[in-house]
């Protein structure tokens, strides 16, 4: 069996990712792997770009508004992660967080390309449904499952 290094732990930014990440450092706190973690930006549709075009002709303007969207989401993933450590600092020492990272795209493709880029060795994601159906993957989850070349460890959500 390979050695588990490097975990890519994808979370969303609702309720879900504190599960998520649990499961993420407990694993790699039993493996000693470093951890990933990654939000991925789902990209505005052709029809919200092209409005964004037309109504915002400043290039500069419009490119800051696009980078605003992942700043705002990343900040978001690091107050995420602190509260998550004031809630679950048991003591025992934090796996290494080799990275902390917000991408725009389609999720499952780039959480596949940050997986790949980063050789990574497992992916750990959330079921991403809930209630009745949460024993079924999300869109995103089965896209990621199906173009996986590592385990991908999906934690259903409550």
């Amino acid at each position: 069996m390979p050695a588990v290094k490097r975990i890519l732990c994808c979370v969303g930014l609702r309720g879900d990712c504190e599960r998520v990440l649990a499961r993420s450092v407990w694993l790699a706190g039993a493996t000693g792997a470093e951890l990933h973690v990654l939000h991925t930006v789902k990209s505005l549709s052709d029809d919200v770009m092209n409005t964004l075009k037309v109504n915002i002709r400043h290039k500069p303007t419009l490119e800051g508004l696009m980078q605003q969207r992942l700043d705002q989401a990343k900040e978001s993933l690091e107050k995420m992660l602190e509260g998550f450590w004031s809630t679950h600092d048991d003591g025992d020492p934090r796996p290494v967080i080799a990275g902390l990272n917000v991408v725009e795209g389609y999720p499952a493709s780039e959480i596949i390309r940050y997986a790949t880029r980063h050789d990574c060795d497992m992916i750990i994601m959330a079921t991403n449904k809930r209630g009745f159906v949460a024993s079924y993957a999300g869109k995103v989850t089965k896209g990621v499952i199906k173009r996986a070349s590592i385990p991908v460890v999906v934690v259903p959500t409550p």
